[in-house]
C-alpha cells in the first residue's frame, strides 16, 4: 500500500511540473511568430505547356524557372486545338529503329551530340536520314520515314547536320527493357549574303 501512495505522489508531482513547464513554454511561444508555410503555387495551363515543351527541348533551366516562379520568357497561346511553340527554331522527333542499334545501351540516360547524315543507299528508303553518335560514330537509328521530308525542309536540305540526342531506357509490360531515343535539331541560321 505504501508503494501505491508513493507512486501516486510521484505521478502528481510529475504532472504538476509538466503543467508548469508547458505553461511557461506556451507563453514564450506566443511571442514567437512562426514563418508561414507557403503552399506550392498552382501552375496555369500555359505554364504546364511550357514545362512540356521544355522537357521535349531538353531545357531543364526553363522547367526549373517555371516551377520556381522565376520564368520571364514567352508563354504559349492556345488556339482551341494546339499550343503555340515557344521553341520555333527547334525540331524535336524520336529516333526510329534505335532498338536495332548495337552497342549503345551504355548511352541510356545521357545527352550527347549526334549527327544527321543522308543515307541514299538505304534499301528501304533512298531519302533516309541516319542518326549517328557525333564522337563514337555509332549508328543510333533514323529520322522516322514520315518525317524525313519535313526535316529536310526544316534544314533547307543542309545534311550532314549536327543535333542533340537523348536516350532513355524504359520497360514494357513484361518488364523487358527497351530504348527510346529523341533528338533536337536547331534550325540553321540564315547568314546574310
Amino acid at each position: 500500500m505504501l508503494t501505491f501512495v508513493i507512486l501516486v505522489i510521484v505521478f502528481a508531482a510529475v504532472a504538476i511540473i509538466y503543467g508548469i513547464y508547458s505553461a511557461s513554454t506556451s507563453s514564450e511561444s506566443e511571442n514567437v511568430v512562426e514563418p508561414l508555410k507557403e503552399k506550392p503555387r498552382a501552375l496555369t495551363d500555359a505554364e504546364l505547356e511550357v514545362i512540356r515543351q521544355a522537357d521535349e527541348a531538353f531545357d531543364y533551366y526553363t522547367r526549373r524557372a517555371i516551377v520556381d516562379g522565376t520564368y520571364d520568357g514567352p508563354l504559349p497561346d492556345y488556339d482551341g486545338v494546339y499550343w503555340s511553340n515557344i521553341y520555333p527554331d527547334l525540331y524535336h522527333t524520336k529516333i526510329a529503329g534505335i532498338n536495332f542499334a548495337r552497342g549503345i545501351k551504355n548511352l541510356a540516360g545521357t545527352y550527347f551530340d549526334a549527327q544527321l547524315v543522308a543515307d541514299p543507299k538505304n534499301k528501304y528508303d533512298q531519302n533516309a536520314i541516319e542518326i549517328i553518335h557525333a564522337e563514337g560514330y555509332k549508328h543510333l537509328g533514323y529520322i522516322p520515314a514520315d518525317e524525313t521530308a519535313a526535316v529536310r525542309e526544316f534544314l533547307n536540305n543542309q545534311i550532314p547536320y549536327p543535333c542533340q540526342a537523348h536516350i532513355s531506357e524504359k520497360y514494357d509490360y513484361d518488364d523487358r527493357p527497351f530504348l527510346v531515343g529523341e533528338i533536337n535539331i536547331k534550325r540553321p541560321s540564315v547568314s546574310p549574303k
